[in-house]
């Protein structure tokens, strides 16, 4: 975790989220004062869960045919380069069509859909394998610090600025960033002379998962717990400030900044007792699962403040945890090409996911009662809870680590193969191997 190419990932990570947050506050103000319209204010979230999607999907096309390094560096030129385009649009045309900006953030979301993933599947590369953990902890204790940093900043500069102002200070972050991503010094193994067919590409992700048992398992709790996820969006909360606890909607802002603060300090106790964790990952895992479950239903059941806040924030506690150990199990089981396509075509479908939760709880919640959204949110945790349980054997690291990477390895060899020969085969030869 010492070395300075992990330094160089996380301080340019550290910008750019800093800078997205920033992009966002003043993209939704800027759009506010040229149209004055919700909708357009809502294609903001639209376009950029569509084409972060799109992006997500293709992105294995690059990673075939590109260093990942070069990619995330050349995605972090791209955004600061379209950020400059923006801020001079703004700038000279304060009376533009709302629809430039929206393209504009078509775009740049096309660049984060095959950013994130390549960021992901560096760690490995920088963090020796004993240290993974402390390192991913370490990564997501900076993201959420950012988070509640970055929010109320952005606020206060918006006030006493302009979006145009915040629009031209994202570019240098974005830039900064950028500076950092190229002091990352990583041994990659150079593009493969035969370069698979776009389709190859495309669905290799896919394959990966099915062959990898591990990965297979923690992606469908993960499906499960995403679905489950949204009864912590502002819509909800919202309603349950006001059912539930019957207080103002500055409340709502409490809650969010407890539950953020517990994954800050979640942050620090995976740190502390990284070594623990690595020991007993299946056990963290379905009791990290159980504890969400119960958390969840005491949160939504109760209409005592302090609890709340309480509740909100020790929920940080296994949710931190889970995300941290998933990276690691991710990490160990999978070469860096694999690794960013797992995290490119999964993220894909976690979007979706998660905008199909929304309307679901949202439909629950007004159909019924927000304590019935909480309970339904538990019920989905307790069966990935009981999931974990059945698929235990998939969560033991050390018995299953060599089978894994010998699927891999054995994997890209029949690939290669095929992909010499030209030899098309039906569907169903794909099982076992691709």
């Amino acid at each position: 975790m010492k070395n300075s190419s992990f330094r160089c990932l996380w301080i340019g990570q550290a910008f750019a989220n800093l800078g997205d947050i920033f992009y966002v506050v003043g993209l939704i103000s800027l759009l506010y004062t040229l149209t004055g319209s919700a909708f357009y204010l809502s294609l903001l979230p639209f376009t950029t869960t569509i084409f972060r999607f799109i992006s997500s999907l293709l992105s294995p096309l690059v990673i075939d045919r590109f260093p990942l390094k070069r990619i995330l560096v050349q995605s972090q030129w791209w955004k600061s380069i379209l950020l400059v385009g923006l801020g001079i649009y703004i700038t000279n045309f304060n009376h533009g069509f709302a629809v430039a900006v929206i393209c504009f953030n078509a775009s740049i979301s096309l660049l984060d859909g095959v950013a994130a993933p390549v960021s992901a599947a560096l760690v490995p590369q920088l963090v020796p394998k004993e240290e993974r953990m402390k390192a991913n902890g370490f990564l997501n204790m900076i993201t959420q610090t950012i988070f509640v940093t970055g929010w109320p900043l952005g606020s206060v500069l918006l006030i006493s600025t302009n979006s145009s102002f915040i629009i031209w200070l994202t570019v240098i972050l974005f830039a900064v960033s950028t500076i950092y991503t190229m002091r990352i010094e990583v041994s990659e193994r150079t593009t493969d002379s035969v370069v698979p067919s776009i389709w190859g590409s495309v669905k290799s992700g896919w394959v990966s998962i099915r062959q990898i048992p591990t990965i297979r398992t923690l992606i469908s709790i993960d499906f499960i717990t995403t679905l489950a996820s949204s009864v912590w969006v502002a819509a909800v909360i919202y309603v349950y400030v006001e059912q539930n606890l019957q207080l103002g909607e500055e409340w709502w802002g409490y809650i969010n900044t407890s539950y953020f603060v517990g994954m800050i300090f979640s942050g620090l106790i995976v740190i502390r007792f990284a070594k623990l964790l690595e020991k007993y990952i299946g056990f963290f895992i379905t009791f990290g699962l159980f504890l969400s479950s119960m958390l969840t239903l005491l949160f939504g059941t109760t209409s005592i403040p302090a609890l709340a806040l309480l509740l909100a924030c020790l929920y940080g506690l296994p949710e931190q945890i889970r995300e941290v150990i998933y990276a690691k199990l991710l990490q160990d089981h999978a070469s860096e090409k694999t690794l960013a396509k797992i995290h490119a075509v999964w993220g894909a479908v976690i979007n979706l996911t998660f905008a199909v939760s929304v309307l679901l709880l949202g439909y629950i919640t007004e159909t019924y009662n927000v304590k019935t959204t909480f309970q339904f949110s538990s019920t989905l945790i307790f069966l990935a809870f009981l999931y974990a349980i059945f698929k235990k054997k998939d969560l033991q690291e050390k018995k299953r680590a060599f089978d894994a990477k010998s699927v891999i390895k054995y994997s890209e060899m029949m690939h290669s193969i095929r992909l010499t020969v030209k030899v098309k085969e039906p569907w169903f030869s794909m099982a076992p191997f691709y």
